[in-house]
């Protein structure tokens, strides 16, 4: 199952999962949402977030105060959460209900995950560059979410070109889980759906939220997340962190952080064409106080220095597994710990 696997259940109005949430028990059921049991929300809807620890484990609360619904789901045995059972042999394959709870009661700048690339807790993270463009003379096969009839990613074909303006180049091997724009069910784009290790794909375009609506879609907006008993008390401090030391691979020295650029680098050797950044925004209606956006300069917003807020290359201590419990250090993000700007 590999180091980490994970678990997957959607939100549900009743807090019950479709079905097992692990992966070995999981079904097409875990991952295709139900309208009847699903909690589906609107775009514009303001939602209210919450979680805290059960007895059950681990529970999320979603209250759309737009649309009066809500809707939950708890990290439980009883959702078919599960552990999976180590086997160094990888020859067998258990698992076993589990409820998960947090692994922290406090949280600090300490409190990270000691195998994965960022160093957050709790956090928003917005995960990019997973899609590209495949324009040119050949079309892309008519395809299901990018396989063929045997499972097999489908790929640009040849012939065809990755990327838009200046940083168009020759298909390559990161454009797989390939679709036809006639798939899309809003904006007909011929697309791409792998890893962009180009650095070239739409997320690294100036196409993110810039206020102007007409082209560009508006931004998505959230509150500084809230602690204590009551869910009023705010962080003091907040981190702007981005992990491109990690996924520039072709270009950064995660030892020494020789070419780790907070622009990363395209497979032709330029600047990317962009890069998203934060801002924080004020009185974005009633009651909404200190709103995050994530995207490009927004009107009235605070960009906190654009590319510039993600700070300096940051040094982390990992453990390397298979060694005993073995730690070595790794330049893997660029991080920036402020006072935070936008509270609640």
């Amino acid at each position: 199952m590999g180091l980490e696997p994970f678990n997957f259940a959607f939100v549900t109005r009743n807090g019950v999962s479709q079905a097992p949430a692990n992966p070995i028990d999981s079904t097409l059921t875990t991952f295709t949402p139900d309208p009847a049991k699903t909690l589906f929300m609107n775009a514009g809807d303001r939602v209210g977030v919450t979680t805290h620890d059960t007895a059950q484990g681990v529970k999320v609360t979603l209250s759309d105060r737009t649309t009066g619904q809500s809707g939950s789901m708890t990290a439980s045995a009883a959702n078919g959460y599960a552990q999976i059972k180590y086997d160094p042999t990888g020859t067998s394959c258990q698992a076993i209900p589990y409820n998960f709870h947090p692994m922290y009661s406090t949280s600090s700048p300490q409190t990270r995950v000691i195998w994965a690339a960022h160093t957050y807790n709790v956090a928003f993270s917005d995960e990019i560059g997973h899609f590209e463009d495949c324009n040119g003379p050949n079309p892309i096969p008519a395809s299901q979410f990018g396989v063929d009839a045997q499972g097999n990613p489908i790929a640009c074909p040849a012939g065809n070109v990755e990327g838009r303006g200046t940083n168009q180049s020759p298909t390559d091997g990161d454009d797989n889980f390939c679709f036809p724009g006639s798939e899309a069910v809003l904006v007909h784009i011929n697309g791409c759906t792998d890893t962009n290790a180009g650095f070239d794909g739409l997320t690294y375009q100036p196409v993110w939220p810039d206020g102007n609506t007409t082209i560009h879609p508006q931004p998505f907006l959230f509150s500084s997340p809230q602690t204590g008993s009551n869910y009023n008390v705010n962080y003091t401090q907040t981190a702007l962190e981005a992990d491109l030391p990690r996924i520039e691979t072709n270009t950064c020295d995660r030892t020494t952080g020789a070419g780790c650029t907070l622009i990363p680098t395209t497979d032709k050797g330029q600047p990317a064409a962009f890069y998203p950044f934060f801002s924080t925004l004020h009185g974005q209606g009633s009651g909404h106080g200190c709103m995050w956006a994530f995207g490009n300069d927004l009107p009235g917003g605070n960009d906190l220095g654009r590319n510039a807020q993600y700070g300096t290359l940051l040094s982390s201590s990992y453990l390397i597994f298979g060694e005993g419990g073995a730690a070595h250090n790794l330049i893997n993000n660029f991080r920036n710990i402020i006072s935070n700007p936008c509270r609640a």
